[in-house]
């Protein structure tokens, strides 16, 4: 029966009282506390409670009436927006699962994740509404509405997402449990392309609830966030910790080194979420007298990646703290493992606070001793903070949950005082600029270069922090192909992001005596000196290594393909 599925409502973690279950649950209760007072503020539009819970219904209301129910997907393409919100809370009530999209998603990337997402409903900004429609012939079907984007511009091939706020439709009546799914985030996992890791509703909450604790929130705290409402960090960062924490929020539509501070000084805040080389830009713009002239008392602090200098000149420059994490999406997202300020060990990334536990295993799964660095592992004390499991794929579940333990992918190692120091990732994922990279991914792109015969990617250490993407090549016998002719032939068929930066011609990889697999380090150990380096030539569309590109077909009616309006 459902009622043995439900979270006794009234226990504690950590000696605090479980208040609500669910996103709806804790909006409902924050609207009836606040009213029309505002307490969010999401790319310029200031929004009460109220004003969130009673749209929300109107949309849910909306979805309802176009046949979504419990299980099924309504999808987010968007940057930051108010209509992320929106959609998220309405798909909760309706028991659906909600989707946000990397807005940076294009081509194969796109129509791989919404062909494995199998979205009802799809809500997409003008600007995006381009990259479905170029895709549209090879998507499943599904309803498309569109938001204008930051420069005013909407999709005008499909209908606005104004008509899923309507009044005069029912609501229907669904009870919805913290175990219950609500929301897929697209992560790179640990092998292969990027999965759907499933957090059930009470994640939510227990990410506000860390929060709270990691930040020790005050009354008078104001958040403000520049990180993406499509990635775990911007949602729980930027809007579940406030609203458990019951403070003020304000998420901009994008991160501005030169605007920064002035944008803190405007929203009055007092802890912000800064990570990897957001940090290293804002220590490079230029030294003013009005430094330390803000409220900020706390930042995130995801320095393991950026040189420990540039992270000690931005405390000293701009006097703030760092809560210095280790957190993945699998693990239910942010701050499952987190450093207070006043911890004794600040270049730690902490210890897990009773939340988790957390081991380092060999490569036969057997726990090592402290100091020895192995694959992190982790697994929940309370039920519903983890993932549930990765979408449509068991297999890649049973694989990153084998043993009882999550399996990170990645490589750490617990100092005698169980402290987690963190030191990187396995060879086959890299993180730039704030974005995990799937070296599988773009070799799979790179491989379907007409002139390259076979090709293997690794990370470098980038000037800024975190990694660039490197391409070595092997070209096919006779071929003449040049490095601007690879970069060029990435471009419509994967994330800019993902695009390699640099660009080398190999003769053979080195690769190991006994399983003769690539040994990947002794690439990342290799020099960039005098190889090709996109950033370095001038701009421009440069040649391009010709061959197939999906295009979209054209419109009839309100179907776009198999996209409905």
């Amino acid at each position: 029966m459902r009622e043995a599925r439900r979270m006794t409502i009234t226990r504690s973690i950590h000696g605090v009282p479980v208040q609500w279950e669910t996103l709806p649950a804790l909006v409902a209760a924050r609207a009836a506390q606040h009213g029309e007072a505002p307490r969010l503020t999401v790319a310029g539009r200031a929004m009460s409670y109220r004003e969130l819970d009673g749209e929300s219904s109107r949309v849910a209301a909306n979805l309802h009436r176009l046949g979504v129910g419990r299980g099924d997907r309504v999808a987010c393409f968007l940057r930051n927006a108010p209509e992320h919100l929106l959609t998220w809370v309405a798909a909760g009530k309706l028991g659906a699962i909600w989707v946000p999209l990397n807005a940076g998603l294009v081509g194969e990337d796109l129509v791989h994740t919404l062909t494995n997402a199998t979205p009802a409903v799809l809500v997409v900004d003008g600007e995006l509404a381009e990259r479905v429609e170029a895709v549209a012939d090879r998507l499943p079907r599904m309803r498309v509405y569109t938001v204008e984007d930051g420069e005013g511009r909407g999709g005008g091939r499909f209908p606005p997402f104004a008509e899923l706020l309507e009044p005069g439709h029912p609501m229907p009546t669904v009870e919805v449990s913290g175990g219950d799914p609500a929301v897929i985030i697209y992560t790179g996992g640990t092998t292969g392309l990027p999965k759907g890791a499933l957090l059930p509703h009470f994640a939510w909450i227990a990410a506000g609830m860390r929060y709270v604790e990691a930040f020790e929130t005050r009354p008078d705290d104001v958040h403000y966030s520049i990180l993406t409402l499509f990635h775990v960090g911007g949602l729980m960062l930027g809007v579940m910790g406030p609203m458990v924490a019951d403070i003020p929020t304000v998420i901009d539509r994008r991160f501005s080194g030169s605007n920064f501070w002035a944008r803190v000084r405007e929203t009055g805040a007092t802890i912000v979420d800064l990570i990897g080389t957001m940090i290293t830009v804002l220590t490079e713009q230029p030294e003013s007298p009005t430094d330390r002239d803000h409220r900020v008392r706390v930042s995130l602090g995801v320095t393991g990646q950026i040189p420990p200098a540039v992270a000690d000149r931005f405390v000293e420059r701009f006097g703030i703290g760092f809560v210095n994490v280790y957190s993945l999406t699998e693990t239910g997202g942010v701050l499952i493992v987190n450093n207070r300020m006043d911890s004794p060990k600040p270049r730690a990334n902490g210890l897990t606070h009773g939340w988790a536990e957390v081991t380092i295993l060999d490569d036969d799964d057997q726990p090592v001793p402290p100091g020895v660095t192995g694959q992190i592992a982790l697994r929940p004390r309370y039920p519903h903070i983890f993932m549930s499991g990765y979408f449509n794929a068991p297999e890649r579940t049973l694989e990153c949950l084998s043993n009882l333990w999550l399996h990170t992918g990645d490589l750490g190692h617990l100092d005698a005082d169980g402290f987690l120091h963190f030191t990187g990732r396995q060879a086959h994922w890299l993180r730039r600029r704030g974005e995990n990279v799937s070296a599988y991914e773009v070799e799979s792109v790179l491989s379907q270069c007409p002139g390259v015969r076979e090709v293997v990617v690794v990370g470098t250490p980038s000037e800024k922090g975190e990694e660039e993407v490197k391409a070595f090549v092997i070209r096919e016998p006779g071929s003449g192909v040049e490095p601007a002719a690879i970069a060029a032939w990435c471009e419509g068929r994967m994330a800019a992001f993902k695009i390699p930066r640099f660009i080398a011609f190999v003769e053979s990889f080195p690769r190991s005596v006994t399983k003769r697999e690539v040994e990947r380090h002794k690439l990342r150990a290799l020099p960039n000196d005098g190889i090709w380096d996109r950033e370095a030539v001038p701009s421009g569309p440069g040649p391009v290594a010709k061959g197939p590109v999906a295009k979209g077909t054209g419109v009839n009616g309100p179907v776009v393909n198999g996209l409905a309006g």
